[in-house]
């Protein structure tokens, strides 16, 4: 075999395979767990997931990391009772989520922070809005719920009966994480397999061996009243899609109503509960003060509309967001 002659350029560190999770001890005895992206001097983004995800479910928002990076955006996600390495307490609280947020943004030496929720963490960004609203600089909910009908199979059910409701779906993350085949999954090359990943993490991680205890109890909390947010000062934005039946725009509506400051409600014409992905490349532009122009794709190429667009009123040959969601042939190639 020929020697190669070309010089190798070696490299002196290791590429990232995803953020690692980290531990804190709380004042209150708990082992607390979360990731922090880490560049100091970005904007710290709060992130909350949705019902039953990790620490790690920052994750799932990774296919657009380099628009993150660009815009110089940092996020932490605090882990929630019962859900990956975090034991699971039955007496834990929207409270006891609280405290543990503003333990780890003091351990990190954060200060304010942009507050994002998707689905099922609209709850606890609800509590976090409405007992620290002075540290946040913008608030940002994506399909995020405000509470449960009162009415449905989850508020209806008791405690033992939910948990077997939910058993066999926690017990296979690929069921639970099932994604519409036309969706944000159609889009996105291993987003389904990332998102089972994820499934399983947050169910068999520490050993729970698919323990529907906590997010059993995450569903329940849905039931209770939202969070009192009394005259939110920030800045909000709000994301929902008006085809979505899980968390319908009249949640966000509720959220919208405890906002003094302006609002921006985007709103998605047939779009569904996995709006929360697909327009995530907005929200990063939020968080990063670009709110009040809208990102689209004109012809093959991405560029900022100077003022805040509704999807059902961009201009003609335009589609919401960068250009690889349009771009399906080359989606498809890669996978």
């Amino acid at each position: 075999m020929p020697v190669r002659a070309e010089p190798i350029a070696f490299p002196d560190r290791f590429d990232p395979i995803g953020t690692p999770v980290q531990s804190l001890k709380t004042s209150e005895g708990r082992s607390v767990h979360f990731t922090d992206t880490g560049e100091a001097g970005w904007h710290p983004m709060l992130f909350i997931g949705g019902v039953g995800t990790s620490a790690r479910a920052p994750e799932l928002v990774a296919f657009l990391d380099t628009l993150r990076r660009r815009l110089h955006v940092r996020i932490i996600a605090v882990e929630r009772n019962g859900l990956g390495d975090t034991a699971y307490d039955p007496a834990w609280t929207f409270a006891d989520y609280t405290s543990e947020v503003r333990q780890v943004l003091g351990h990190l030496g954060i200060g304010t922070f942009a507050l994002v929720a998707i689905s099922g963490g609209g709850a606890y960004a609800g509590h976090i809005a409405a007992a620290m609203p002075e540290r946040i600089t913008s608030w940002h909910m994506l399909a995020a719920i405000a509470q449960a009908p009162a009415d449905s199979a989850i508020c209806k059910a008791e405690p033992a009966a939910l948990e077997a409701m939910l058993a066999s779906q926690v017990g296979a993350p690929r069921a639970f994480w099932a994604m519409p085949p036309d969706g944000v999954a159609a889009h996105v090359p291993g987003f389904a397999d990332r998102a089972a990943d994820e499934g399983a993490h947050a169910y068999f991680i520490a050993g729970q061996h698919g323990d529907a205890r906590a997010v059993a109890r995450e569903y329940r909390s849905f039931c209770d009243a939202p969070a009192t947010v009394k005259a939110f000062p920030a800045p909000a934005y709000f994301t929902y899609g008006e085809a979505d039946k899980v968390v319908p725009p009249s949640q966000g509506e509720f959220w919208a109503s405890k906002v003094a400051g302006k609002v921006t409600f985007r709103r998605y014409p047939g779009e569904g509960h996995d709006v929360q992905y697909r327009h995530w490349d907005q929200v990063l532009l939020d968080v990063a003060g670009y709110g009040e122009q809208t990102l689209v794709c004109d012809k093959g190429r991405a560029r900022l509309l100077p003022r805040v667009v509704q999807a059902a009123d961009l201009p003609k040959g335009t589609t919401a967001g960068v250009c690889a969601w349009t771009a399906k042939e080359a989606n498809h190639a890669a996978k």
